[in-house]
């Protein structure tokens, strides 16, 4: 009893499984232009008690299928005079019962669905799409256009090379830049498909190729590609999509549709890029990916700052020139100019080369006691542009001796580019010994000097001012700094009085003149006359005095002629005549 149950389970799933095998597959139904009919055609399987194929149809208009025919066959020819669409769906007869339904098939090509895109990844084109809406559809047949530009499509990668899927990936593209189509394969196409069929829907697509170059000089980044073409709804825009050093790409800027370049501006020096498109379908959400480029962004560097920070006048007619400037620069060169006017600067100095971001120079090559020296820098990089610093001036220190023993000295304001003179301090240089006399506001510029005539060494003073200024440049550095005006020396004349009397057995009884300043006269002469113009006294020596002698003998009381000469400090000749009585 056991085995019979097992032997009719075993025949019961044998013929189960024979009868599952009995399928009608790769119905085609086609209107046969011209001739008023449809050719269906189909492959079948047997089954138990086969009784044949039943051929239903469905006009466009009607609702449900009704049967056709019934035939042995494996064809059927229906006739459509007008050629308008009808639905077929083939059953199999076992028994008396039909089975096994087909999918249902029209007349009309399937439908070839629209290319979602064609973008490049991982280095090669990849092209995706949606399903047909044809059930009747096995797979896809991909047509790719050679030469690039010709118009003439051929299947790919060979005739009859179907695609079952919604994708594909050209793995042997040598070229990124390439146009595609498809067309829908179902069992009455598979076999006629050849040269020429193009994508019926919304025409080819072809894949975008990326360029870039840099402007090393503009310091931009500049794309190039080609439009992207044939989506039903139109391109809406391009999306950039840049990764900086390593990062993964984000977006960064959407771009017009009907742009093919662009210029990506945000680039610092020595970066890599990782940079594509997206072309983004108008209305939709598809998009399609250009191919990916990596750059490094090797830009010119521009010199960020440049600033005159400092200015002096230094020892035995020399000026001291600094400034500080950006040594992360593409250097091309420099020029120190100099000039007496702001507008009319000549190239004092060239400088080739940059190593430190603080510098000086002495410029021997000037006379700073007799005019003022203005300085400015202009620096070059290697893309011809060029910087220039501020301005800053020397101070001419000016001194003049008036009566009364007075000195006055004046100068020039200080004047550099971002800089705030606070105060001017007086110094005063007497025997080599500098004092500071005085301390004075911004605004003034002029200072008198009252000298001691007691003091013999005040015939002859030099006098320097120093500026006291705050710098603020641009960058936020804010130095303080001191600029040395020229020395400029001041000789007072000297100033002779001579007694018109003497006594000598009395108090007064020498005779000589009194000089201010006396010790730095020179070309001393003192001769003293009678009335008859005899020479009765003369000296060379100013400190010598007479006594009313003449060769040791006393000279009798009365009036005396004196002529003294000698040369004043500041070089000019003085002569004093007049007479003086001597009184016993």
């Amino acid at each position: 009893m056991h085995i019979q149950k097992i032997i009719i389970s075993l025949l019961f799933l044998a013929l189960l499984g024979y009868k599952s095998q009995a399928q009608v597959t790769d119905l085609c139904a086609r209107t046969l232009v011209g001739l008023g009919q449809d050719s269906i055609t189909w492959s079948g399987s047997s089954c138990s008690s086969f009784g044949g194929y039943v051929i239903y149809g469905k006009h466009s208009s009607s609702s449900n299928f009704i049967v056709l025919d019934t035939t042995n066959q494996l064809n059927f020819v229906h006739n459509n005079p007008s050629e308008v669409l009808w639905t077929y769906q083939i059953g199999l007869l076992c028994g008396n019962t039909v089975s096994q339904l087909s999918i249902a098939v029209d007349n009309q090509r399937p439908v070839t669905p629209d290319l979602k895109s064609v973008s490049i990844v991982g280095g090669k084109p990849v092209l995706s799409w949606d399903s047909s809406p044809s059930p009747e559809v096995i797979g896809y047949q991909v047509y790719k256009e050679n030469p690039y530009g010709s118009g003439n499509y051929f299947p790919y990668p060979s005739s009859g090379s179907i695609v079952y899927g919604n994708s594909f990936k050209d793995s042997t593209a040598s070229d990124l830049l390439v146009r595609y189509a498809i067309v829908a394969v179902s069992p009455c196409s598979k076999s006629l498909l050849g040269e020429g069929k193009q994508d019926g829907t919304t025409g080819p697509h072809t894949s975008i190729v990326l360029a870039g170059s840099v402007d090393k000089c503009a310091q931009t980044l500049n794309l190039s590609w080609n439009s992207y073409e044939n989506w039903r709804e139109g391109l809406s825009s391009y999306v950039l999509w840049v990764g900086r050093n390593g990062q993964t790409p984000v977006p960064v800027d959407t771009i017009a549709s009907n742009q093919t370049s662009f210029a990506y501006t945000n680039l610092q020096d020595d970066d890599i890029l990782e940079i594509y498109l997206l072309a983004m379908e108008k209305n939709k959400v598809n998009s399609a990916k250009t191919n990916t480029i990596y750059v490094r962004t090797e830009v010119n560097r521009p010199m960020d700052y440049l600033y005159i920070s400092g200015i002096t006048v230094a020892e035995e007619d020399k000026v001291d020139i600094f400034w500080t400037w950006d040594t992360d620069v593409d250097f091309s060169g420099a020029e120190l100019k100099r000039g007496s006017n702001i507008g009319n600067l000549a190239t004092r100095l060239n400088i080739s080369t940059i190593v430190s971001t603080t510098n000086g120079f002495r410029d021997s090559d000037v006379i700073p006691s007799q005019q003022k020296y203005i300085y400015k820098m202009e620096a070059t990089d290697a893309c011809d542009s060029v910087v220039v610093s501020n301005h800053a001036s020397t101070i001419l220190l000016e001194g003049e001796a008036k009566e009364e023993f007075v000195n006055t000295i004046s100068w020039n304001a200080f004047d550099i580019g971002y800089g705030t003179v606070d105060a001017y301090q007086v110094y005063k240089i007497i025997d080599g010994q500098a004092a500071l006399i005085a301390t004075l506001d911004s605004s003034e510029l002029e200072y008198t000097d009252e000298l001691n005539i007691r003091n013999q060494a005040e015939a002859n003073n030099c006098y320097y001012v120093i500026a006291q200024a705050t710098l603020d440049f641009p960058n936020g550095q804010k130095p303080s700094i001191e600029s040395l005006s020229n020395k400029v020396c001041i000789t007072q004349s000297s100033l002779i009085r001579v007694p018109n009397a003497f006594v000598p057995s009395g108090k007064n009884n020498r005779f000589r003149p009194v000089v201010a300043f006396s010790r730095s006269i020179s070309d001393y002469q003192m001769t003293i006359f009678d009335r008859y113009g005899a020479v009765q006294y003369e000296t060379e020596t100013f400190n010598d005095s007479w006594d009313g002698t003449n060769n040791g003998q006393a000279l009798p009381q009365g009036v005396y002629v004196y002529v003294i000469k000698f040369t004043q400090p500041n070089g000019e000749p003085l002569e004093k005549r007049g007479t003086v009585l001597l009184i016993r």
